[in-house]
């Protein structure tokens, strides 16, 4: 992996959770991963999903009760 990204969404909703995640895997290369912090829980499944129809990798997308309440963590690998 040549580079590591996080991206704060907290804060955002959605479709604006999916657009900026989208920006964000466009500007990596391929392999990197995107490490996506969001808050608004109905974008998870929405990123998730989007995310692999793009053919890119979800490793992992789970809630991360350490970083707040409902916050959820989205690791993607890109394409």
């Amino acid at each position: 992996m040549s580079d590591a990204r996080t991206l704060d969404l907290r804060g955002l909703l959605c479709p604006l959770t999916w657009a900026r995640t989208r920006y964000a895997l466009e500007s990596l290369q391929s392999g990197d991963e995107l490490l996506v912090l969001l808050d608004h829980r109905p974008a998870v499944p929405d990123i998730k999903r989007n995310a692999e129809e793009m053919g890119h990798e979800v490793l992992i997308a789970q809630e991360q009760p350490g970083l707040g309440r409902g916050v959820w963590e989205l690791r993607l690998r890109r394409a």
